[in-house]
């Protein structure tokens, strides 16, 4: 009795409506209590797997073969159930997705970084941005369309020296006649290479993950250069953000050094010091143009035949090498020493990644990235 109970078990996990014949080949037919859940149907294969979006409509499926049905949507827990299309017909899946403990969209978030230190992430709305300026450098054109399908968070202000000292005490040495920057638990942490920035941001969605405050899915990373500028520009299509003054600590009002964060006027999307205080570390390598870029904001890395320049022309001055240099990164927004128009919501310069310098900091992004299902298919001893 009990074997057969577990047999009509197993079988009600997929259980059909409608009546189907023998030799009706199979196909499923998934609705979720989600409605804007992204679903999606992995066939496992012996040399890979091959991944198909689920809609409405019923998926046909081969007879016999493996597959991973997955739902994902931020704010909820990962759903993926693995079945063999035995069965002939249409068969109907209702797949309930659970809210967890994490991000929801469009609602600030707070990382806990412990002893009473947290880091406030405000949301940024999903849309789409033109990129660049026809009036500024010729490495902010063309300019562009870049979209966002996806909401993500930002950081309220530049990490500070006390929120960076929760993963590590800063290493630098002064460069000859370089300024020294104040040291407070409010004032940006300058001198920070991207390297340290990245190794920030592992630790912290690491700590985060392990104490179970941030689900599968999600992580601390650097900004691109995109992300950047369409969270700087909050909705504006000028130069700043606002009034200059009103916002930014820069070489007319800093007093030669860095300033306390937040004590600016923050922009429409609620950040503050996007423009001036230190310059920000983006993630990616430096391009010398927009020529080709990717319309996805928050792509990572280059598809190939993608984003690319003549490499012909390397070496011919120094403004040239700047077309494409995977040894260098991008910072944005200016800082305390610089002159208003380095302060631009499309200005962009770069440095190595391991340079540190006392106008250098960096702000986190929270991205969703679910994680994407690969799973290796082997014959088992005696399969055909």
């Amino acid at each position: 009795m009990k074997n057969g109970m577990g047999l009509c078990l197993v079988m009600a996990l997929f259980s059909g409506v409608g009546a189907a014949t023998a030799g009706d080949a199979p196909s499923l037919k998934v609705s979720c209590n989600v409605s804007s859940a992204d679903l999606r149907l992995v066939h496992h294969l012996p040399a890979g797997s091959e991944t198909t979006q689920v809609g409405k409509e019923p998926v046909a499926l081969e007879r016999g073969e493996r597959y991973t049905l997955v739902a994902v949507r931020p704010g909820y827990s990962l759903y993926r159930k693995s079945f063999s299309a035995d069965w002939s017909g249409v068969r109907e899946k209702d797949v309930e997705l659970e809210r967890e403990i994490g991000p929801a969209e469009n609602q600030a978030w707070v990382a806990d970084l412990e002893d009473k230190v947290f880091m406030e992430f405000v949301p940024i709305p999903a849309g789409s941005f033109m990129m660049g300026s026809d009036d500024g450098e010729a490495d902010e054109q063309p300019v562009h369309q870049i979209k966002f399908a996806r909401s993500f968070w930002m950081a309220k202000t530049e990490v500070t020296t006390q929120q960076y000292e929760q993963y590590a005490k800063p290493k630098f040495e002064l460069e000859q006649n370089e300024i020294p920057m104040p040291k407070g638990a409010t004032y940006p942490q300058s001198y920070i290479s991207w390297k340290d920035a990245m190794g920030f941001c592992r630790w912290l969605t690491r700590k985060e993950q392990r104490r179970g405050h941030l689900p599968e899915g999600y992580e601390y990373t650097l900004p691109t250069e995109a992300e950047w500028e369409y969270a700087c520009r909050a909705g504006t299509t000028t130069d700043y953000a606002g009034a200059l003054d009103a916002m930014a600590w820069y070489r007319k009002n800093s007093g030669e050094k860095t300033n306390p964060v937040g004590k600016k006027k923050a922009n429409a999307w609620g950040l503050y010091d996007m423009h001036g205080n230190v310059w920000e570390w983006c993630f990616d390598d430096w391009f010398g143009s927009y020529d080709l870029a990717p319309v996805d904001g928050s792509r990572r890395g280059n598809a190939p035949g993608e984003y690319d320049v003549d490499h012909s022309r390397w070496g011919e001055d120094g403004f040239v090498r700047r077309l494409y240099n995977p040894g260098y990164r991008v910072v944005r927004g200016g800082s305390w020493s610089t002159l208003p128009q380095s302060c631009r919501s499309a200005n962009r310069f770069y440095h190595p990644p391991d340079y540190k310098l006392n106008n250098i900091g960096f702000r986190p992004v929270l991205l969703w990235n679910p994680p994407l299902l690969r799973l290796k298919v082997t014959d088992r001893p005696g399969s055909q």
